[in-house]
């Protein structure tokens, strides 16, 4: 319910402002994104694939039925005429004597078949089979499944993780295309004014014509660097919709870039907690764990199966179509089965030691996984203190920057300095805008990836 609210909120949102911060970002990613849907599709799989295989360790109960209606036409060839014994006796025959030629004559024209035989027949039986002992194969693959089931769970995690990640980026790479339209027209705006300024100068002969196609040039060099970076804002725009799910053209990342908190840990301790929380490990150890459980059942190979298998039928026989009551019969059995290999070409030795094989593949898998996050971690965490340290830099450089502009457009106005000097300055602190914008992102990109190395929930 809390959900669907949310969903109903945002959609009330974006319908009036079609600008979305951060949060609703977020939010509209985990629900729509194609890639963490699939991922929840996965978890569900590995659910009915772990009720399939512990469905095995419950006795299965099977009915099978038939009732069936027979006609068959005989020819004539394979019909033999009737017999009369009595015409056999002479005239010394007794009464006895005619009644056991009467009684002959019923035998065996009843076992000569009419031209057309119809037979009736109705079966049902009910199968019952349990498992006793499979040698923990069965055992062992229900944990196996199990363990699967995990993967998939902590495998959406990880997605889950990576589409906010994403989210973010996106959002502020939205975000800091949207700072550099800004900044080029900025630039175009000013470049256009000392534009005006050095015609006025120029019809009063106080500039050369070199300074007038100077100041034209800078406005014509700085149109298309304002249309690639609105076309760059439109890719950026259109790339973030699709990371959220929204095909709605009017939506918008609205915010300002905030440096986020500081990450106050060394890089010690942010290897130590990387690999006490981070989810690839906790992967591979399940990954290790399922091997085991593979060679372990390969390992029972070797050990009987025992099952047990009882059946009830009831069934009739009828030499018409009708079925009477007294047509009716009963089988019952009951037995226990059991299945010892005792040479199979050395196949399950094969098997078994492949899967310790297997086995010993995923230990050493998953020390390179430690390994590797420790790597990650130290390149992350030295990342981010760059990052930080140039936002520095670039913080002092815009006020320098600002400055400097400020004091070639003075000493250009009172004929002091040129008209180059303030195109410079011009270029320059756009330039250095970028690179602050930039170091900004950058050290909001480097915090969030930190913070995923490390196994902190974004």
């Amino acid at each position: 319910m809390k959900k669907i609210m949310l969903l109903l909120l945002l959609g009330t949102l974006l319908a009036s402002v079609g600008a979305i911060g951060l949060d609703e970002s977020i939010a509209l990613a985990r629900e729509n994104n194609k890639t963490l849907l699939m991922a929840r599709e996965q978890i569900l799989k590995a659910d009915q694939t772990y009720y399939d295989v512990r469905g095995n360790l419950l006795p299965h109960l099977t009915l099978n039925g038939g009732y069936k209606l027979a006609r068959t036409y005989l020819p004539d060839s394979s019909i033999f005429p009737g017999m009369d014994f009595s015409q056999g006796l002479d005239s010394l025959a007794t009464a006895n004597d005619q009644y056991l030629a009467g009684a002959m004559n019923g035998l065996y024209n009843g076992l000569i078949p009419s031209s057309t035989l119809d037979e009736g027949s109705l079966a049902l039986a009910l199968q019952f089979d349990q498992i006793l002992f499979s040698g923990g194969k069965l055992i062992n693959g229900i944990k196996a499944v199990d363990r699967y089931r995990s993967i998939q769970r902590l495998n959406c995690q990880l997605v889950e993780q990576d589409v906010v990640l994403k989210t973010t980026q996106l959002f502020y790479g939205c975000l800091m295309a949207e700072k550099l339209v800004q900044v080029q027209s900025e630039g175009l705006n000013t470049a256009r004014q000392h534009l005006v300024q050095v015609e006025a100068f120029n019809r009063e002969g106080l500039v050369s014509e070199f300074d007038l196609l100077q100041a034209r040039l800078a406005v014509a060099k700085l149109d298309p660097q304002l249309l690639q970076a609105q076309n760059t804002r439109d890719l950026a725009l259109a790339a973030f919709r699709q990371q959220i799910g929204s095909s709605d053209e009017t939506v918008t990342p609205e915010g300002e870039f905030t440096l986020p908190p500081k990450v106050e840990i060394t890089l010690e301790d942010a290897i130590q907690q990387g690999l006490g929380h981070r989810l690839e490990l906790e992967l591979a150890d399940i990954a290790t764990e399922i091997s085991q459980l593979k060679w372990k059942a390969e390992k029972a190979n070797y050990l009987p199966n025992v099952g047990l298998q009882a059946s009830a039928a009831l069934y009739t026989a009828a030499d018409d179509f009708a079925i009477e009551g007294d047509d009716f019969g009963t089988s019952y059995s009951v037995g226990i089965g059991l299945s010892l290999p005792l040479f199979t070409g050395l196949s399950n030795t094969a098997k078994r030691r492949a899967a310790q094989h297997d086995y010993l593949y995923t230990k050493l898998q998953q020390q390179e996984y430690e390994d590797l996050i420790r790597l990650e971690i130290t390149q992350n965490y030295q990342k981010l203190r760059n990052a930080e340290e140039n936002y520095r830099v670039q913080t002092e450089n815009i006020q320098m920057a600002e400055r400097s502009l400020h004091l070639a457009q003075v000493r250009y106005e009172n004929q002091v300095g040129i008209q180059l000097e303030v195109f410079d300055a011009q270029t320059t602190l756009s330039a250095i805008k970028l690179q602050y914008y930039q170091a900004i992102n950058e050290v909001i990109s480097a915090t969030r990836e930190l913070q995923k190395s490390i196994g902190i929930i974004l």
